[in-house]
């Protein structure tokens, strides 16, 4: 009787010990998805912010008359990454307060650049403060700098959480 006590008592050490170790392992994943879900988050909001320079080297380009091709390659790449980066955050992220600010990031940038776009083709609207297409560009950038303030101000609130 003794023995087979013993061998019960070592099969519970054992499914305790499985238990113990499953729940490390799941532990352990739920961090790496937690940092993975982290990093993405992180990566939008770098973008948004790399495109905000790129529309703003833009207007300083065309401000000082030269050629814009090159900045306004960077402005379209910068766009891209940050449209991937929003599918990324909507897809991994799951987390509804900062898709709801990216999607808003991302119409305040397309109308910042449909506005960037009508300052190139009417190059004396750049230099004039007055200028009703000026206002519109520097309301849509100030629109999309608010944006990305309020993504930095909730990402560590969200994160924290999950």
């Amino acid at each position: 009787m003794g023995a087979g006590l013993a061998a019960r008592g070592a099969r519970v050490q054992v499914l305790q010990q499985g238990e113990l170790d499953r729940r490390s392992r799941e532990e352990e994943r739920r961090r790496q998805h937690d940092e993975w879900r982290r990093q993405n988050c992180l990566a939008f909001q770098t973008k948004l912010g790399e495109a905000i320079d790129a529309l703003d080297e833009l207007i300083y380009t065309l401000s000082d008359g030269q050629q814009p091709s090159d900045a306004r390659d960077r402005l379209r790449k910068a766009e891209g990454a940050v449209l991937r980066g929003h599918f990324d955050l909507v897809v991994v992220c799951e987390v509804a307060e900062l898709e709801r600010i990216s999607g808003a990031a991302l119409r305040l940038l397309e109308q910042a650049l449909f506005a960037v776009d009508a300052l190139r083709r009417e190059p004396a609207h750049v230099t004039n403060p007055n200028s009703p297409l000026k206002q519109y560009w520097l309301d849509q950038r100030r629109g999309l700098l608010g944006a990305y303030e309020m993504f930095s101000k909730a990402l560590p609130q969200v994160l924290s959480v999950s």
